[in-house]
């Protein structure tokens, strides 16, 4: 499988699905994508099966203040330099780049990033979702170290950081307001034979998949009904957004009135950097580490978090998570009490 033209469009798309509302905008990402494809040619994506047992895996993402990478978007070669470092550190090959988190920018940036590296993209990831933070990764769990974090950005500087678990995002987010506040990051380097274990497999796939249903619907809640009918997921409601002040990082609830078959509910929305919870009459629907997602009935844009405003026609889905966040550790990292919630997970269960 490659990832070129109207396959980077749908990629995108199932990124956007995957964030849960969080980890920014895949669909702002697609315009580097598309250059660097231009530039380099079709990203090849592949199975660990393909690749040889003792070559590196180089995880790799944007690391930074989302506003100022707005507007210093670099260039994605910052993941050659990265790659040259990382070889001569660890004495063996890159054999394949793994995207840090599927959801959102970071999923169709990865694209970006391989592309220049010169890099296949293995087909998993860190998180199979969004999550902030460095150490809300499957690797994590995994016991793999994420020694040494390599940063580098634009300019060709390079620097390494030796901090262990408990500094390593700290020290790393230094070097980066060094930078000015946007650079690219590897952590959590592995060999092949330890990626059985540590990622999310599958997850480049699943984002193409589900991208490739909402193109293919004939309307945003057709689409809805594809994707959460494929992925065992849950259609909440459709209905109209009837509250919503986002402050990016703050929980902040939201309101949606039902509307059509959905009419006479109303769910509250709560959000942080992504969407936590949906709670109907007091009782919980859906929960981190879960994926919720919130599709514009007319664009059939996933929405963000912060993108949430008055009057908005959606459609709410619940997907669920990978198996690794299902567990008691995988709870503690990422559960509800993890994000201040004081709310009992409850798996998504098909609809």
């Amino acid at each position: 499988m490659h990832l070129a033209g109207g396959r980077l469009r749908d990629f995108a798309r199932g990124c956007d699905a995957l964030g849960g509302g969080g980890g920014g905008q895949a669909r702002y990402a697609l315009p580097l994508a598309a250059h660097a494809v231009e530039l380099t040619g079709p990203v090849q994506v592949v199975q660990p099966a393909e690749l040889p047992p003792d070559g590196l895996v180089m995880p790799c993402t944007f690391l930074g203040a989302p506003a100022i990478g707005a507007e210093r978007i670099g260039t994605c070669r910052e993941a050659a330099t990265i790659r040259v470092h990382i070889e001569r550190h660890f004495g063996k090959p890159v054999v394949a780049m793994l995207c840090n988190e599927i959801g959102g920018f970071h999923g169709a940036a990865s694209v970006a990033l391989a592309a220049h590296a010169g890099l296949p993209m293995l087909d998993a990831d860190g998180m199979g979702r969004a999550f902030p933070g460095m150490s809300r990764v499957a690797m994590h769990l995994a016991g793999v170290t994420p020694d040494p974090v390599v940063l580098a950005d634009e300019h060709d500087r390079v620097v390494a950081v030796h901090a262990g678990d408990g500094w390593a995002e700290r020290m790393a987010r230094s070097v980066v307001v060094g930078f000015g506040d946007r650079g690219v990051s590897s952590e959590y380097v592995m060999t092949v034979d330890q990626v059985a274990d540590a990622v999310i497999t599958g997850s480049v796939g699943k984002a193409l998949r589900i991208g490739e249903l909402i193109g293919e619907a004939a309307s945003v809640p057709d689409a809805a009904r594809a994707i959460v009918a494929e992925f065992d997921g849950l259609l909440i409601a459709e209905g109209r957004v009837t509250a919503a002040l986002p402050e990016p990082g703050r929980h902040t609830p939201a309101t949606i009135e039902g509307t059509g078959a959905d009419s006479g509910r109303t769910l509250r929305l709560e959000a942080g950097h992504e969407y936590l919870a949906v709670i109907e009459d007091g009782e919980v629907l859906a929960t981190v580490p879960d994926i919720i997602t919130v599709f514009d009935t007319y664009t059939g844009e996933a929405l963000g978090a912060g993108e949430l405003r008055y009057g908005q026609r959606v459609v709410a889905v619940a997907l669920p998570c990978p198996d690794v966040w299902r567990t008691p550790a995988g709870l503690d990292l990422v559960g509800p009490a993890a994000f201040g919630l004081d709310l009992p997970y409850r798996p998504v269960a098909a609809s």
